[in-house]
């Protein structure tokens, strides 16, 4: 699944919605995705509270009880 972002202009404090132009069904395939790369699953309505990067990274943090970004 390719969004064709730039991904120079991406951190994790990037807003899916403002600063990356991804919409509700975008955010949806993203979760699937991280479904099959990191095997955690993301409630739909999990995914749709997500504003940034950052939020997904607690997330997926929270359910690995490891660091998954370093700044």
């Amino acid at each position: 699944m390719d969004y064709g972002i730039d991904q120079n202009k991406i951190s994790k404090d990037s807003d899916y919605y403002f600063d990356l132009n991804l919409d509700m069904l975008d955010l949806m395939g993203l979760a699937k995705k991280i479904k099959n790369e990191f095997l955690v699953s993301i409630p739909d309505n999990e995914i749709l509270r997500m504003e940034r990067i950052s939020d997904t990274i607690f997330f997926l943090e929270k359910k690995s009880n490891s660091t998954i970004y370093h700044c």
